[in-house]
């Protein structure tokens, strides 16, 4: 094979690949995280992140397990009804067969699509909800120890403004007092 066709075919691939990772970047970016960031900045309480997507988890593997219960109720039923009323009974059962299988495989690769999902999204969510907590902390801190021009600041989608810009009129209110006396 000559090297020149190799090479063509592999920087489309490689411009390709680098299109989608910039995708991938900006897509990053505009959900507030920063590729700049450290990983273990990611899990921040990882005991309660961890625990709140085992619970979403099981709570959905639950709901799929009951659904795939009903459906096997179902489809067993549709399935003796169907060999009752047939006298081609094995091509019947080896069509059955064929889609059963294949829809297991579908099954299997949608659930590993919403495990990934839930855990991407959970993490994302509790990063949002346990992350004003930190610079809160360090501002009551800053606080605590007299320096009143400490002010606390959020990230854009962060929950907690209210109490945050509450906070930071309490720092001034502390500020001004401070200064008067």
């Amino acid at each position: 094979m000559p090297v020149g066709p190799l090479v063509g075919q592999n920087g489309i691939l490689f411009r390709e690949i680098t299109a989608v990772l910039q995708y991938l970047e900006s897509v990053l970016r505009s959900l507030g995280l920063d590729e700049r960031r450290k990983a273990r900045n990611f899990l921040l309480k990882p005991g309660i992140q961890l625990r709140l997507t085992l619970y979403v988890l099981l709570l959905s593997f639950t709901f799929m397990l009951l659904a795939v219960l009903f459906g096997n109720l179902y489809f067993e039923q549709t399935y003796v009804t169907l060999l009752q009323s047939t006298t081609q009974s094995e091509y019947v059962q080896r069509i059955l067969a064929r889609q059963s299988q294949e829809f297991r495989e579908l099954a299997l690769l949608l659930l590993s699509g919403y495990v990934l999902l839930m855990i991407l999204v959970t993490v994302i969510y509790t990063h949002r909800l346990i992350g004003p907590v930190i610079p809160m902390r360090r501002h009551v801190q800053a606080l605590r120890e007299g320096r009143y021009a400490n002010r606390v600041s959020l990230r854009r989608h962060d929950v907690f403004t209210e109490l945050a810009d509450e906070l930071n009129k309490l720092a001034e209110t502390l500020q001004d007092s401070s200064h008067r006396q």
